[in-house]
């Protein structure tokens, strides 16, 4: 069975239990702005003793300095975590001199401390902290090929098919000329949720067509009916493997997935 990648919060890692290592091979670890670098570490920490494989998001704008960096990246490392999810971070909470993902880049921590992949984030509906993520996109694939760093591309949750289609398109475009060949392109989906949750957490992470859509939508229905990914799922075309936001609860998102079976 192909596995897919489930995305957790540190104060989640009391439930790493429950994932069902059937369905789930890799786990992302999601840093709140504000918290410390530390949870990640600890975080996966208890990925890596249930047996999954952590990738720990490094936010560009949580991070003060180049010190901080290459500390976070050295303890990430020496604990045995292989691949990293870089993202540029909210602009609300820059703390340092980090203002993107290119910029930790370009320091050079990551050429002296060596992962398996480092992994990029991608917005199919656009960045609301970054107007143009179509260049940065562009910008990091061409660093990542140039320092010979194997990746994938992983997006927010997305919840329309034809703007991620448009999206996965373009992205291919830009990976045949700028990219390497092995680059994945891994489409975020939310998992069985109520709607009324997903429409909050759609307006916080930028999915703005998408929320808008629902809201319009779900004018006359009640927090009781819920999202499910299936239609969504079948209408997506062209991308790598999937990656569950899993907003309803990792014990909902599995029973989803053992009746799609």
């Amino acid at each position: 069975m192909k596995k897919f990648s489930i995305e957790i919060l540190p104060k989640q890692k009391s439930k790493i239990v429950e994932l069902n290592p059937q369905f789930f091979e890799d786990v992302y670890i999601t840093h709140i702005p504000g918290s410390s670098l530390e949870d990640l570490i600890d975080t996966a920490k208890e990925v890596i003793i249930h047996g999954f494989n952590p990738v720990p998001h490094i936010p560009a704008r949580s991070i003060t300095d180049e010190s901080l960096l290459n500390k976070t990246l050295k303890n990430l490392k020496e604990i045995g975590v292989k691949d990293l999810l870089t993202i540029g971070g909210s602009v609300k909470n820059i703390v340092g001199e980090f203002d993107s993902t290119i910029d930790m880049f370009k320091t050079g921590v990551l050429n002296n401390i060596v992962f398996r992949s480092v992994r990029i984030a991608g917005h199919p509906e656009g960045n609301p902290d970054d107007k143009n993520s179509k260049e940065s996109l562009k910008n990091k694939l061409i660093w990542l090929k140039k320092n010979k760093y194997s990746t994938s591309i992983v997006t927010q949750f997305c919840l329309s098919p034809e703007i991620t289609n448009t999206w996965i398109n373009e992205t291919k475009d830009l990976i045949q000329e700028f990219g390497r060949d092995d680059t994945k392109i891994i489409i975020g989906v939310a998992g069985p949720s109520k709607i009324t949750t997903l429409i909050k957490y759609a307006k916080v992470c930028g999915v703005s067509s998408s929320a808008n859509f629902l809201i319009k939508q779900g004018l006359d229905i009640t927090k009781l009916i819920k999202h499910s990914p299936t239609e969504l799922i079948k209408k997506l075309d062209g991308f790598d493997s999937l990656h569950f936001f899993p907003f309803g609860g990792i014990k909902e998102l599995d029973n989803w997935l053992l009746n799609q079976v």
